[in-house]
C-alpha cells in the first residue's frame, strides 16, 4: 500500500457561505416560442490550417445538447462564442464562420452566420430568424468591449435577445460582458453544461487523492496546487512544470530549460516544496532529444511509478500532460498516464486543459475519465476556490 489515509475530504464543496446557493436556471415558462436566446457557448477550439480540427469537437458537442433543448421550446437560438486571442480586432482567420459550418452539421440543420456581433445589421439579421431556428454571432473578442466588461458593449449585446443562458464554464472564470455585465440587462440562466461542471468538480473527494500537473508552466497552476496540496495524498508532476520543480529543488539539465526556470516560478516552486515536500511526487529520470536540445518527457522509471500511485486513488485530478505531446517521442508518459487512470474503475476521475483533454480524446480512452471538464483555466480556478465572476452572477 503507498497510501495509509482513507476516508473522504470535502475539497471539491465550496466555501460554507457558497454551499446554499444555486445556479438559476430557466424553465418552460422562460423561454416560450420565438424568443430570441442569446446561448454563450464556449466553442474555443484550435483551428488547422484555418479549418476545424475533427478530432478536436469536444467542446462543440458539448455546446449541443442546449441547442436542441431550447429549439425544442421553439426559440429562436443566437450562438455567441469566442475564437482565439484577437485582443479586440478584427482577424479574419478567427472568424467564427468556420464553426457555423460545424454546428450546423452536428445539429443536423442549418445554421445562419451573423458576419457581426452586435449593432443594426446584426439585430436586423435576428430579426429575421423565425422560431426554432439557430444563428451564429462573429468572434466575441473582435470586439474590444468584451475583455474589458464593457458595460456599453453588453447593453448592445442584450438588445438581441430577450433571454440570455450561460453554457460557458470555460470562460466563467473570466470577468467579460458575454458572461459578466450581460446579466444586468436580460433575464440570465446557467445552461445544462454549466450545471454539469459545477456539480462535477463540487463533489467530495474520496481518498487517496491524487493531483497530475503536467503542461508546459505551472504559473497558472498554483493557486490550484496550494488549495489541493493541503488535502492530496500525492501530486505528481510532469511536463515542463517538473523542470521548474527539480530546478526549485537543486537540481540541473543537460540541455538549456531557462523558460521553465524563470525565478518566480522557482520561487513559488520552492514554497510549494516546502509546505507539501512530502506530497509532490517527481520524475526519477526524463526523455531529452538530442535535435531539439530539449526534454521532451518523463521516463519509464517516472511513468511505473505514478501508475502505481494513480492505480490505489479513489480520486483523481487530471490537468497537464507529462510531455511535449506533439513528438511521437514525447508522448509516451502521457499515453501511460491516461492508461493508469482509465484503468483505475474505483477512482473517480476528472481530466481537464484542452491539451490534455484533445490528447485523451485521440487515444479513445475519454469515456472511461468520470468527468471531462470543457474548462481548462476554469478548472483550475473553480478547484483553487478563485473567483469564479460568470457563475457568481448566476447564483440566487
Amino acid at each position: 500500500m503507498l497510501f495509509n489515509s482513507g476516508g473522504v475530504v470535502s475539497m471539491f464543496m465550496p466555501k460554507t457561505k457558497k454551499a446554499n446557493k444555486t445556479l438559476a436556471t430557466w424553465s418552460a415558462k422562460d423561454v416560450s416560442k420565438g424568443s430570441r436566446v442569446l446561448l454563450r457557448v464556449d466553442a474555443n477550439i484550435p483551428l488547422v490550417h484555418g479549418e476545424v480540427d475533427e478530432h478536436n469537437l469536444l467542446r462543440i458537442r458539448a455546446a449541443v445538447p442546449e441547442i436542441q433543448r431550447l429549439l425544442k421550446r421553439g426559440a429562436r437560438v443566437i450562438i455567441a462564442t469566442h475564437l482565439g486571442r484577437p485582443h479586440g480586432r478584427h482577424v479574419s482567420a478567427l472568424s467564427t464562420s468556420v464553426l457555423a459550418n460545424t454546428f450546423a452539421r452536428e445539429l443536423g440543420r442549418p445554421v445562419r452566420w451573423i458576419a457581426h456581433v452586435v449593432g443594426r445589421k446584426a439585430e436586423a439579421a435576428i430579426a429575421r430568424l423565425k422560431p426554432g431556428s439557430v444563428a451564429m454571432l462573429e468572434n466575441l473578442r473582435f470586439e474590444q468591449g468584451e475583455e474589458k466588461d464593457d458595460e456599453k458593449f453588453a447593453q448592445s449585446l442584450a438588445r438581441l435577445a430577450d433571454v440570455y443562458v450561460n453554457d460557458a464554464f470555460g470562460v466563467c472564470h473570466e470577468r467579460h460582458a458575454s458572461v459578466h455585465a450581460i446579466t444586468k440587462y436580460l433575464p440570465s440562466f446557467a445552461g445544462e453544461l454549466l450545471l454539469k461542471e459545477v456539480r462535477a468538480l463540487r463533489l467530495p473527494a474520496k481518498r487517496p487523492l491524487v493531483v497530475v500537473v503536467g503542461g508546459a508552466k505551472i504559473e497558472s497552476k498554483i493557486p490550484m496546487l496550494h488549495k489541493l496540496g493541503r488535502h492530496a495524498d500525492a501530486i505528481i508532476i510532469g511536463g515542463g512544470a517538473a523542470l521548474t520543480f527539480i530546478a526549485a529543488a537543486g537540481g540541473s539539465f543537460g540541455f538549456a530549460a531557462d523558460e521553465f526556470t524563470q525565478r518566480d516560478d522557482v520561487a513559488e516552486a520552492k514554497m510549494l516544496l516546502r509546505y507539501y515536500g512530502d506530497k509532490i511526487v517527481l520524475p526519477r529520470d526524463l526523455v531529452a532529444s538530442r535535435l531539439r536540445k530539449a526534454v521532451i518527457d518523463i521516463g519509464a522509471r517516472s511513468l511505473r511509478h505514478a501508475s502505481h500511485i494513480l492505480a490505489e486513488a479513489r480520486t483523481i485530478v487530471w490537468n497537464g500532460p507529462m510531455g511535449i505531446t506533439e513528438e511521437p517521442d514525447g508522448c509516451f508518459a502521457t499515453l501511460g498516464v491516461a492508461w493508469a487512470i482509465a484503468s483505475n474503475t474505483s477512482a473517480y476521475s476528472i481530466v481537464g486543459g484542452g491539451e490534455t483533454v484533445t490528447f485523451v480524446e485521440s487515444t479513445g480512452l475519454i469515456d472511461r475519465f468520470s468527468h471531462v471538464s470543457t474548462g481548462g483555466g476554469a478548472m483550475l480556478a473553480f478547484l483553487a476556490d478563485e473567483p469564479m465572476p460568470g457563475i457568481r452572477v448566476l447564483e440566487k
